[in-house]
């Protein structure tokens, strides 16, 4: 998944967001923009979202359900 953001004001860090659970920091390298958030071993579906902080506040971008296969015994 990609999430990309930009200011004024920059800098702009991205929180990636799983079922609303947060994946990475702020301080973590994921958060610069453009960021790409890989999901390896995907079993169940998932709703993800980013959001894009900066001094002027906080914006989340729309969800995207990601589907996984169950892998199999």
């Amino acid at each position: 998944l990609r999430c990309s953001a930009r200011g004024p004001p920059e800098p702009v860090r991205l929180l990636w967001l799983r079922d609303g659970t947060p994946q990475n920091g702020l301080g973590d390298p994921l958060a610069r923009s453009p960021s790409t958030l890989r999901v390896p071993g995907l079993d169940r579906s998932s709703s993800f979202s980013c959001e894009a902080h900066n001094a002027r506040g906080v914006t989340t971008s729309r969800s995207a359900t990601v589907t996984g296969e169950g892998v199999a015994p």
